[in-house]
């Protein structure tokens, strides 16, 4: 397999348990929507870029990106059912995601994953930085990962994204801007 085409996705279908059920894609970050912050920095290395939500497609909408929801075969898994949902639509060779709730992050971290990806096409790559892994920002083959993802939320009981991850094969990509890693998930963190 071959890296030929990149699409991306803001990943924005979570719950926000900790943010008091705010949808945190839409909340604002200096004045922007995290969501829209995120969706530039994908543009700066992705053919085409949209969002996954669950809650408020339509605000979603007006950010100028197309909004795909979860498939209901795949809802309540966490973000795996996100994550399967964008692979289900992705006509690309590769697909880029990356949490709506990281509006510091930078196009210069994506073309970073795209490189990797590049390099080693048929593995999933994703950030790590001094503060950990960070595997919602990753790239991933398409056609291989739906295949695969497909099988392990079939026969799997724990739904965890590193361990899908483990049993699809993955390579970390380091990111030492841990400032653009920043994962708002409170009030305090958008404070």
């Amino acid at each position: 397999m071959a890296f030929i085409s990149l699409s991306a996705a803001v990943l924005a279908g979570g719950k926000a348990e900790r943010m008091s059920r705010q949808d945190k894609g839409l909340l604002l970050y200096q004045n922007e929507p995290m969501a829209l912050l995120v969706g530039r920095a994908l543009q700066q290395v992705a053919e085409f870029v949209f969002i996954n939500a669950n809650r408020n497609v339509e605000q979603y909408a007006e950010l100028g990106y197309e909004v795909i929801v979860d498939n209901q075969n795949y809802q309540g898994k966490g973000p795996l059912s996100g994550l399967m949902s964008c692979l289900a639509i992705a006509t690309t060779s590769h697909l880029l995601v990356s949490p709506c709730d990281t509006p510091r992050i930078s196009g210069a971290a994506f073309a970073r994953l795209k490189e990797a990806s590049v390099s080693v096409p048929d593995r999933i790559h994703y950030l790590y930085g001094i503060s950990g892994a960070h595997p919602l920002h990753a790239i991933l083959p398409v056609a291989e990962t739906r295949v695969s993802l497909k099988a392990f939320l079939n026969t799997k009981n724990r739904y965890s994204v590193m361990a899908f991850y483990d049993y699809f094969g993955c390579d970390t990509v380091m990111w030492d801007r841990p400032e653009q890693l920043l994962n708002v998930n409170t009030p305090q963190d958008l404070a």
